[in-house]
């Protein structure tokens, strides 16, 4: 388990690395679009490319980390009645027949487009292609840590089922 550890921290360091250098350029750039409009500075054309490009780079990049936090969306109205067991299993489950496919195709075709990229297209674009790469295989590599957990907590060598949130913890009430 001390590898899945690892792979979770290497995540985590990408994803806020990620977070850190995308999040206040678009703030910047956001600000300066404000004042371009005001102003008329004349760079309003490459700003909102620009901005965009850092958003489909911080959320294809996090979306592993995301998902190892249980920060994604679920619909909680049965969860939370569930006995733990019964939500590994069907982690489990999301996991192989949802998580894992959708991170193979995701980067299957992001590679596609980042050849594609690689010899047509201008490199002001190869930022985006190679998140296009890098968001869907972290995310495979979190849908990977989360089977393996839920395998071993299933076997009743660990305490938590994966990914483990807030609500799950127990509390000292």
């Amino acid at each position: 388990m001390r590898i899945f550890d690892g792979l979770e921290k290497i995540i985590g360091a990408l994803s806020v690395g990620t977070a850190w250098l995308t999040v206040v350029p678009i703030a910047i750039l956001t600000g300066l679009q404000m004042l371009d409009r005001k102003l008329h500075l004349g760079v309003s054309s490459y700003l909102p490319d620009f901005s965009t490009s850092l958003l489909f780079i911080l959320i294809y990049v996090t979306f592993g980390f995301t998902y190892l936090r249980d920060g994604h969306v679920r619909v909680d109205l049965f969860r939370r009645n569930w006995p733990p067991r019964r939500l590994a299993w069907i982690e489990l489950g999301g996991c192989l027949l949802v998580v894992l496919p959708l991170a193979t195709i995701l980067t299957y075709y992001g590679w596609d487009g980042l050849m594609r990229t690689t010899q047509f297209a201008d490199t002001d674009i190869w930022a985006r292609r190679i998140a296009a790469v890098i968001g869907p295989v972290v995310l495979g590599l979190a849908g990977l840590i989360v089977i393996a957990r839920n395998v071993v907590f299933l076997r009743g060598n660990r305490n938590n089922l994966s990914p483990l949130s807030e609500e799950d913890l127990p509390r000292g009430d």
